[in-house]
């Protein structure tokens, strides 16, 4: 055979690069510890290696296409994307890897829109500039970066995918930190891969959800198709929800219909309002989650548990979370647990608290955590409900200094990334505010309607509506621009939104 006439030299050269690429070489390195730890079997591993290495081939063609050009802008990517048969999306995602991998530099073009004093200036995407760095690729590419100098930064959010997905089990996140055992890791680097917050391309997951093909800014709430205001009629649920009792609604469907055959969600661990992760079963379990939980709580944690291989999964979770797992689905290495994941029912989140936050909370309201019975954020307010049938309430402005100071570079209120997203903002007390958001999640609203599980309305019908939301949605992101900007002058690390 002859190989010149087979590989050219580009397809070559990318390869080379590929498995020169730490990643690569730190899995196929390690791969008798991988194995030993019993996370991943031999062909689970060789799915990831393997998918892997297909992915950063893609990436160096990519970085090789735009080296063989005098200009780049959006014309070339659409160009290699047709070439290599794959969406737009895809490309501008290999785009932002090259960028955060500091190959290239770039930089967005865009048209302002004058604003006043009641609407802001808008900056609308025209093009991309997009420079090769001069520097020789061997000093450029990317060494070993451990999540641990995003422990360190706090710009973790605690979202658990890390120990999740880690091959050797060397990581744990509680009460929204994490801590890495040196001794185990094997320095592959995947952590760091799928962590949200070391860069996350906030336009592509957007783009991604309204399968899009144009490349635009999704203000406030992000995409979704339909808004309602909803709560659910089965008893059971309405008995113990927090508000309408969407989220548990959903997965009660999942199950009787075996959608799913397991739930990741929320439960009280045996230290009173201080969550855990939990693995729910059938329909029973769902009583176990519900309510809201206030504290930090790594649902993403339990993703590598032995029962949930080959088995279909939804995620309750919040924004942080949601971001997670649709930037795994965008950078697909095969990673088992998280190809299992069919439902992703996103929870609002304006901020979270450690545990011994909430106790400093308790501490300011006179209130025993043993006699809480209920917790709630509504109206600019915290409130406690006890046992006692009492009502006690604090304004956030006066605890917010006592929020995780991971939680202040987080732009999404309402769960941007899920497929269905739910809280309260917006609907009448006792219901709640629901964005479908993915073909997926509407499918699933509809048959909850359909099976007489839900009672629903257009949120336009009621009051406050998506007014006030996108409000507060609006500035929970001027909040995170303002809070990175920040840290951006006082040169400390920073997400790469």
């Amino acid at each position: 055979m002859n190989l010149e006439e087979n590989f050219s030299w580009e397809f070559l050269k990318n390869v080379a690069d590929a498995l020169d690429s730490y990643r690569i070489r730190a899995l196929i390195d390690a791969k008798q510890d991988i194995l030993k730890a019993g996370i991943y079997d031999e062909s689970q591993y060789d799915i990831i290696l393997y998918r892997m290495l297909d992915e950063e081939k893609l990436k160096y063609s990519l970085f090789n296409d735009l080296k063989n050009n005098s200009k780049n802008n959006l014309k070339t990517l659409i160009k290699f994307s047709d070439l290599n048969s794959i969406e737009l999306s895809k490309t501008l995602c290999l785009l932002e890897l090259l960028k955060n991998e500091k190959l290239i530099l770039l930089e967005e073009l865009v048209d302002e829109i004058e604003g006043d004093e009641n609407n802001p200036a808008k900056f609308i995407f025209k093009d991309y500039s997009i420079k090769i760095n001069d520097d020789p690729i061997s000093q450029l590419k990317p060494i070993y970066e451990p999540v641990k100098v995003i422990f360190d930064s706090k710009i973790c959010s605690g979202c658990g995918l890390c120990a999740g997905i880690c091959p050797v089990n060397c990581l744990h996140i509680y009460n929204g930190f994490g801590k890495i055992d040196e001794d185990k890791c094997i320095r592959c680097g995947l952590c760091y891969f799928v962590c949200p917050r070391t860069f996350l391309p906030m336009k592509i997951l957007n783009m991604t959800q309204e399968k899009a093909s144009k490349i635009k800014d999704y203000e406030k709430i992000g995409h979704f198709l339909e808004a309602y205001s909803a709560r659910t009629k089965i008893k059971e649920i309405s008995m113990i929800c927090q508000d309408g009792g969407i989220s548990s609604t959903c997965l009660h469907y999942l199950f009787d219909k075996n959608e799913i055959d397991f739930a990741l969600g929320a439960k009280m661990s045996n230290t009173l309002w201080r969550p855990e992760p939990v693995i729910l079963k059938n329909k029973e379990d769902i009583l176990l989650t519900a309510g809201t939980k206030y504290v930090n709580n790594p649902n993403l944690q339990i993703l590598n548990q032995k029962e949930l291989k080959n088995k279909k999964i939804a995620v309750v979770g919040v924004p942080c979370q949601m971001q997670a797992i649709l930037k795994s689905e965008l950078y697909n290495i095969g990673i088992p647990s998280l190809n299992t994941i069919k439902y992703k029912i996103g929870i609002f989140c304006m901020e979270s608290f450690s545990y011994e936050s909430l106790l400093e909370i308790c501490k300011k309201l006179n209130v025993d955590i043993k006699n809480a019975k209920k917790m709630d954020i509504n109206k600019g307010k915290f409130f406690i409900y006890t046992k006692n049938d009492e009502e006690l309430n604090i304004p956030i402005k006066e605890i917010s200094h006592l929020a995780r100071e991971d939680c202040e570079i987080c732009y999404d209120l309402t769960s941007e990334s899920a497929d269905i997203s739910i809280g309260s903002i917006g609907s009448p007390s006792g219901w709640n505010t629901v964005l479908i958001r993915t073909e997926k999640g509407k499918k699933l609203y509809n048959k909850l309607i359909e099976n007489d599980l839900i009672e629903s309305k257009p949120i336009a019908e009621v009051k406050p509506g998506l007014s006030l939301l996108q409000k507060i949605a609006g500035s929970k992101k001027s909040k995170s621009n303002k809070h990175i900007n920040s840290k951006k002058e006082e040169s400390v690390r920073v997400p790469n939104y």
